[in-house]
């Protein structure tokens, strides 16, 4: 507005300039002038206007594009009812401290309103990063030392809980903490048996494009060996993960309300 007023004004001064001048017989001069200033306010008008538009639109919040993934599901660690209509998949690294953050704050409302009331299945999928978390491969090994005696979850939570040492004799101590036989969870654990299954992990969850922990896919289970899944990275609030679930579950509702014909 500013801008266009000492437009005007200048406009303005150059006409009574031109008026009050001397020779008179300029009138036709004058008023050539004047309709050229109005072309070039005009043009400084639109100009204006096109550099407002560009300004909003950079200052518009912009959403960010949806990731989906096919994710394999199938014989991975899970919690909840298998036929449960909604998948959320989580790539995640014991050391990281994002991952207890979600753990923590998060994962407890999942399970209780998700999870425990069958409408969600829960898969846990192991992404350690060794050059940011070099306890963290270890401890996925734990873990699955701790899924051969039953105590799979039991050790999940552990891990989480003390993160902050994650080192072979604290893992030791978390497994006779969980009741485990502590002769066959130290074999396993130094034999190794597991590493190469986790790096499994770590080149399947790369491939999906996963980079860093937590990341989560969430979509309708299906019934294969993978679920499609929309992604979700970072320790993100609760909201974030409720608004594509709930968006899930009623989509799910809505195709089972269907006449048969219209579901094929």
């Amino acid at each position: 507005m500013r801008f266009r007023v000492i437009v005007w004004m200048t406009a303005a001064a150059v006409v009574a300039a031109l008026l009050v001048g001397p020779d008179a017989s300029r009138a036709g001069v004058v008023e050539e002038e004047i309709a050229e200033l109005r072309r070039e306010v005009a043009e400084v008008k639109k100009e204006v206007g096109e550099i407002k538009n560009l300004l909003q639109g950079a200052l518009k919040p912009q959403s960010p594009p949806k990731v989906t993934a096919a994710v394999g599901v199938s014989g991975r660690p899970s919690l909840g009812r298998q036929d449960a209509p909604v998948t959320l998949v989580e790539f995640s690294d014991y050391q990281c401290p994002f991952c207890k953050r979600h753990f923590s704050t998060v994962y407890p409302i999942l399970k209780k309103d998700y999870i425990d009331t069958g409408k969600l299945r829960y898969v846990f999928r192991d992404f350690p990063i060794a050059s940011l978390h070099p306890q963290a491969q270890k401890a996925h090994e734990a873990a699955y030392c701790g899924r051969e005696q039953n105590r799979y979850w039991e050790m999940h939570d552990i891990l989480f809980e003390n993160s902050q040492d994650l080192s072979v004799p604290a893992l030791q101590r978390y497994a006779t903490k969980i009741a485990l036989n502590d002769d066959q969870f130290n074999a396993c654990l130094e034999s190794g048996k597991y590493a190469g299954e986790i790096e499994k992990e770590i080149a399947e969850g790369t491939k999906v494009g996963v980079s860093g922990t937590p990341s989560f896919f969430i979509g309708p289970s299906g019934s294969g060996e993978k679920i499609t899944g929309t992604m979700v990275t970072g320790a993100q609030p609760l909201a974030s993960f409720k608004q594509v679930i709930d968006d899930l579950l009623i989509a799910r509702q809505a195709e089972k309300s269907k006449p048969e014909k219209e579901r094929q």
